[in-house]
């Protein structure tokens, strides 16, 4: 090979080379990171908002202010949990960009950001609307990233389909989004039984029932109608000292009663001693390990305080004072629990299962008599 021939192929490498190289460095521009500190939903106006829409490929929640109540349309309206819905608003609201990239389309799939219509490579879709429905903002939260990832930050992709080509990176892990259930944004208040009296499981099947009753809140519970030998199991009674009521999703009131099963219930009364009364109506088995329940409230508040023996008299107007604020503290629980009979709940079973044993499982089981030692073998 002569000596031009060797520098001309010398010279179309070099070309080659620094063509591929140009090449790769306008294919990585596109994907290049910048720092920033931008917001991803500028000027959001957050006290317009009076509507939410979530949505994914699968599910959609939509959670509306009606009456100033924010509600959650796919449970019939049930209230939501007011304080979730504020700080997901003032999580939105100052949204902050840790890096932006410059990402086409095509790349929307990879990042699972594009549109929850186009499938399983979309993203979670957040839709801000104020008063007839007028659009306030808009965002799609893509996948999650994790340490060590490409473009790795320990948040999420996002796309405001307002900024076109521009994706985000933001360390808000929107993990409230995973998965979208309607139930998650449920208000989750319910009854407050608190210092139980009694408690009455009714004949059922061919269980008879029970009743157990305690003098005051710091005595130990008996057993109506006990035979000389039965006494309380004490894990059965260590079970109501942990009572606390709770639900993890809501049917309403109209939801078929074959369905749930509260045709024909099964009944437990709870007596509190400030005067309230809870019947629970325990229905079918729920899903997620729970179980259909319906309740209703009662309660018998004195309209009087009657004066305790030997009191003074500059004793009686603070105590009067006392018992007035105590009452209607009583009657505004009492109207606000009597709200939770409209509808149908699902109860985690460990709620409940106390109140469903028989009679024979909530007595101790006497203890075997020791057998007669053996005589040693001669």
């Amino acid at each position: 090979m002569n000596r031009n021939r060797f520098l001309i192929l010398v010279g179309v490498a070099i070309l080659l080379a620094l063509a591929g190289g140009l090449f790769q460095f306008s294919r990585s521009k596109s994907w290049q990171e910048s720092k920033s500190d931008r917001l991803v939903l500028p000027n959001l106006a957050v006290n317009d908002i009076s509507k939410i829409q979530l949505r994914t490929a699968a599910a959609a929640v939509t959670l509306e202010k009606k009456d100033a109540v924010w509600r959650v349309a796919e449970r019939s309206d049930y209230p939501a949990d007011f304080e979730r819905i504020r700080q997901f608003i003032q999580t939105l609201w100052g949204l902050k960009a840790a890096q932006e990239m410059q990402v086409g389309p095509s790349q929307f799939g990879r990042l699972k950001i594009a549109a929850p219509s186009e499938g399983p490579s979309s993203g979670t879709e957040i839709d801000l609307k104020g008063a007839n429905d007028r659009p306030i903002g808009s965002l799609i939260v893509g996948k999650g990233t994790e340490q060590g990832e490409e473009h790795a930050g320990g948040g999420r992709f996002v796309y405001n389909p307002a900024v076109k080509d521009r994706v985000y990176l933001v360390s808000e892990g929107f993990l409230n989004l995973d998965p979208l259930t309607p139930s998650q944004w449920l208000d989750k208040a319910f009854i407050v039984p608190d210092e139980l009296k009694e408690i009455t499981q009714s004949p059922w099947s061919n269980n008879p029932g029970w009743k157990i009753s305690r003098d005051n809140p710091k005595a130990d519970w008996k057993l109506d109608n006990a035979q000389p030998a039965e006494k309380l199991d004490e894990s059965f009674v260590r079970t109501l000292q942990i009572f606390t009521p709770n639900f993890v999703d809501i049917r309403p009131s109209s939801t078929s009663q074959d369905e749930t099963g509260i045709k024909d219930p099964f009944h437990v009364q709870l007596t509190t001693f400030d005067g309230f009364r809870y019947d629970l109506f325990l229905g079918k088995q729920a899903p997620d390990k729970g179980r259909y329940t319906q309740v209703k409230v009662a309660a018998d508040l004195p309209s009087t305080r009657t004066p305790e023996a030997g009191e003074k008299p500059e004793n009686k107007s603070k105590r009067d004072e006392e018992f007035a604020k105590k009452q209607a503290d009583l009657k505004q629980r009492l109207e606000k629990e009597k709200k939770y009979e409209q509808w149908i709940y699902i109860v985690p079973d460990y709620n409940v299962e106390t109140f469903l044993k028989r009679r024979d499982e909530i007595v101790a089981k006497p203890s075997p008599s020791p057998s007669p030692a053996s005589k040693p073998a001669k």
